[in-house]
């Protein structure tokens, strides 16, 4: 029985789109390895995957999410790199008393892919969002650049730093060659749909775009009466969830309190586990908050999903043909947004990628439209049918078999 080690990135935009592939290895005689972080370790053991915690004090959702609010990508990296400097003897260490026939990491997770060079063994890396080239950077307004510069710039010594005392310790010949983040793999899976995936010098016949991997098995289902109440009544609904890295302001939730208070419509705010919904004051009787919900039961039942548009949750709702109002926290989710809006089944709000909020105005009238405009609707369902063009996970469990194949 062939057997892969899998190096996870503890966030649920990085687990989730991972469980299905996980779940058809093993419905295909593969065994499965998982490392991660005791908060999914329920998700990873359903997929019939054998879970494996990190060592405390690595790295977490929690310290994923700090770095993220912060505005700036470059502390992710600085986390990471941080994170690579206990992960990779550990994991060299673990690999080296029971060795797989591959190492398949997060394109985040570079302590996987360096364990499993320095062992000499094949690689297969999970992407789960699109390559994104300077080229891209050029869509940016200069009042968006201003504030990307500011926060990189504040950054940038620690990362150099951190990526300094990696390769003094490690060797320049395990890391990953620039830009390391993301890091490809002999196989390298993209669990998006080919459209989403802008021109790149670095595609080529490694990388494979198997659609979205998207398994209700493998998630976690079940509304409460009240939520089920909520969520099936008579008026359309409208889901607010900005992720759950990024989740949102209290000033933006008090926003749609304010502006979608008397619309037709039933509103189910999403806030995170970083807001109290107390300091947000009464909710309008049309409103419900919850720190989370189960997304993909309740995407079945939404009319418009105002999101953050990070990859996973844009799919999810294009997928249950529900048109989007996408309010960008970061670069690569505008251009998510972007794309979906060119195909009629959007539009983006991209205020605070300048450090602006949205105002309130232009929310309520794009939900309003999008709440309103039979084209929308229909443009997503039309994109419903593309998301899992690629073949979804059995594709990936395909490419992967082939490279066990070739590496012997």
């Amino acid at each position: 029985m062939s057997r892969i080690v899998m190096t996870g990135m503890p966030a649920a935009g990085h687990v989730n789109p991972s469980l299905p592939l996980v779940h058809e290895l093993v419905r295909h005689g593969i065994q499965v390895v998982y490392y991660s972080t005791e908060q999914f370790r329920g998700a990873i053991e359903r997929t019939g995957a054998q879970f494996k915690a990190y060592p405390p004090g690595t790295i977490t959702a929690h310290d994923i999410a700090e770095a993220t609010r912060s505005g700036s990508a470059v502390r992710v990296v600085v986390r990471g790199l941080a994170s690579t400097e206990i992960l990779l003897p550990f994991l060299q260490a673990e690999l080296r008393a029971d060795p797989p026939d591959a190492v398949a990491h997060d394109s985040n997770a570079i302590w996987g892919h360096m364990a499993a060079k320095s062992l000499g063994l094949p690689t297969i890396s999970f992407m789960t969002t699109m390559l994104v080239g300077t080229d891209a950077f050029r869509s940016q307004t200069a009042r968006e650049w201003l504030q990307f510069l500011k926060a990189a710039v504040r950054d940038m010594p620690a990362a150099v730093a951190a990526r300094q005392r990696v390769v003094r310790r490690f060797g320049k010949n395990l890391f990953p060659p620039r830009p390391a983040f993301p890091t490809l793999g002999d196989v390298t899976l993209f669990p998006i749909p080919r459209w989403l995936q802008r021109p790149d010098s670095r595609i080529d016949e490694r990388c494979h775009y198997i659609g979205a991997t998207i398994d209700p098995e493998t998630r976690e289902s079940g509304l409460d009466a009240e939520l089920a109440a909520h969520v099936d009544g008579p008026e359309p609904l409208v889901l607010v969830s900005l992720g759950t890295l990024h989740s949102g302001t209290d000033d933006f939730f008090r926003t749609c309190f304010a502006v979608l208070a008397d619309l037709p419509a039933r509103v189910l705010l999403a806030v995170g586990s970083h807001t109290d919904p107390a300091r947000l004051g009464p909710a309008p009787a049309n409103t419900l908050v919850r720190a989370s919900v189960p997304q993909l039961e309740v995407l079945r039942r939404t009319a418009v999903f105002v999101t953050h548009g990070g990859m996973n949750s844009a799919l999810e709702g294009l997928a249950n043909g529900v048109p989007l109002v996408v309010v960008p926290q970061q670069f690569e989710q505008l251009l998510i947004g972007r794309s979906i809006a060119e195909r009629g089944a959007g539009v983006v709000l991209r205020h605070n990628l300048s450090n602006r909020p949205v105002p309130p105005a232009e929310l309520r009238a794009a939900v309003a439209r999008t709440l309103t405009d039979p084209s929308r609707r229909a443009a997503a369902k039309a994109l419903a049918d593309t998301v899992g063009e690629g073949g979804g996970a059995p594709a990936g469990v395909r490419a992967i078999k082939e490279l066990l194949v070739a590496t012997g």
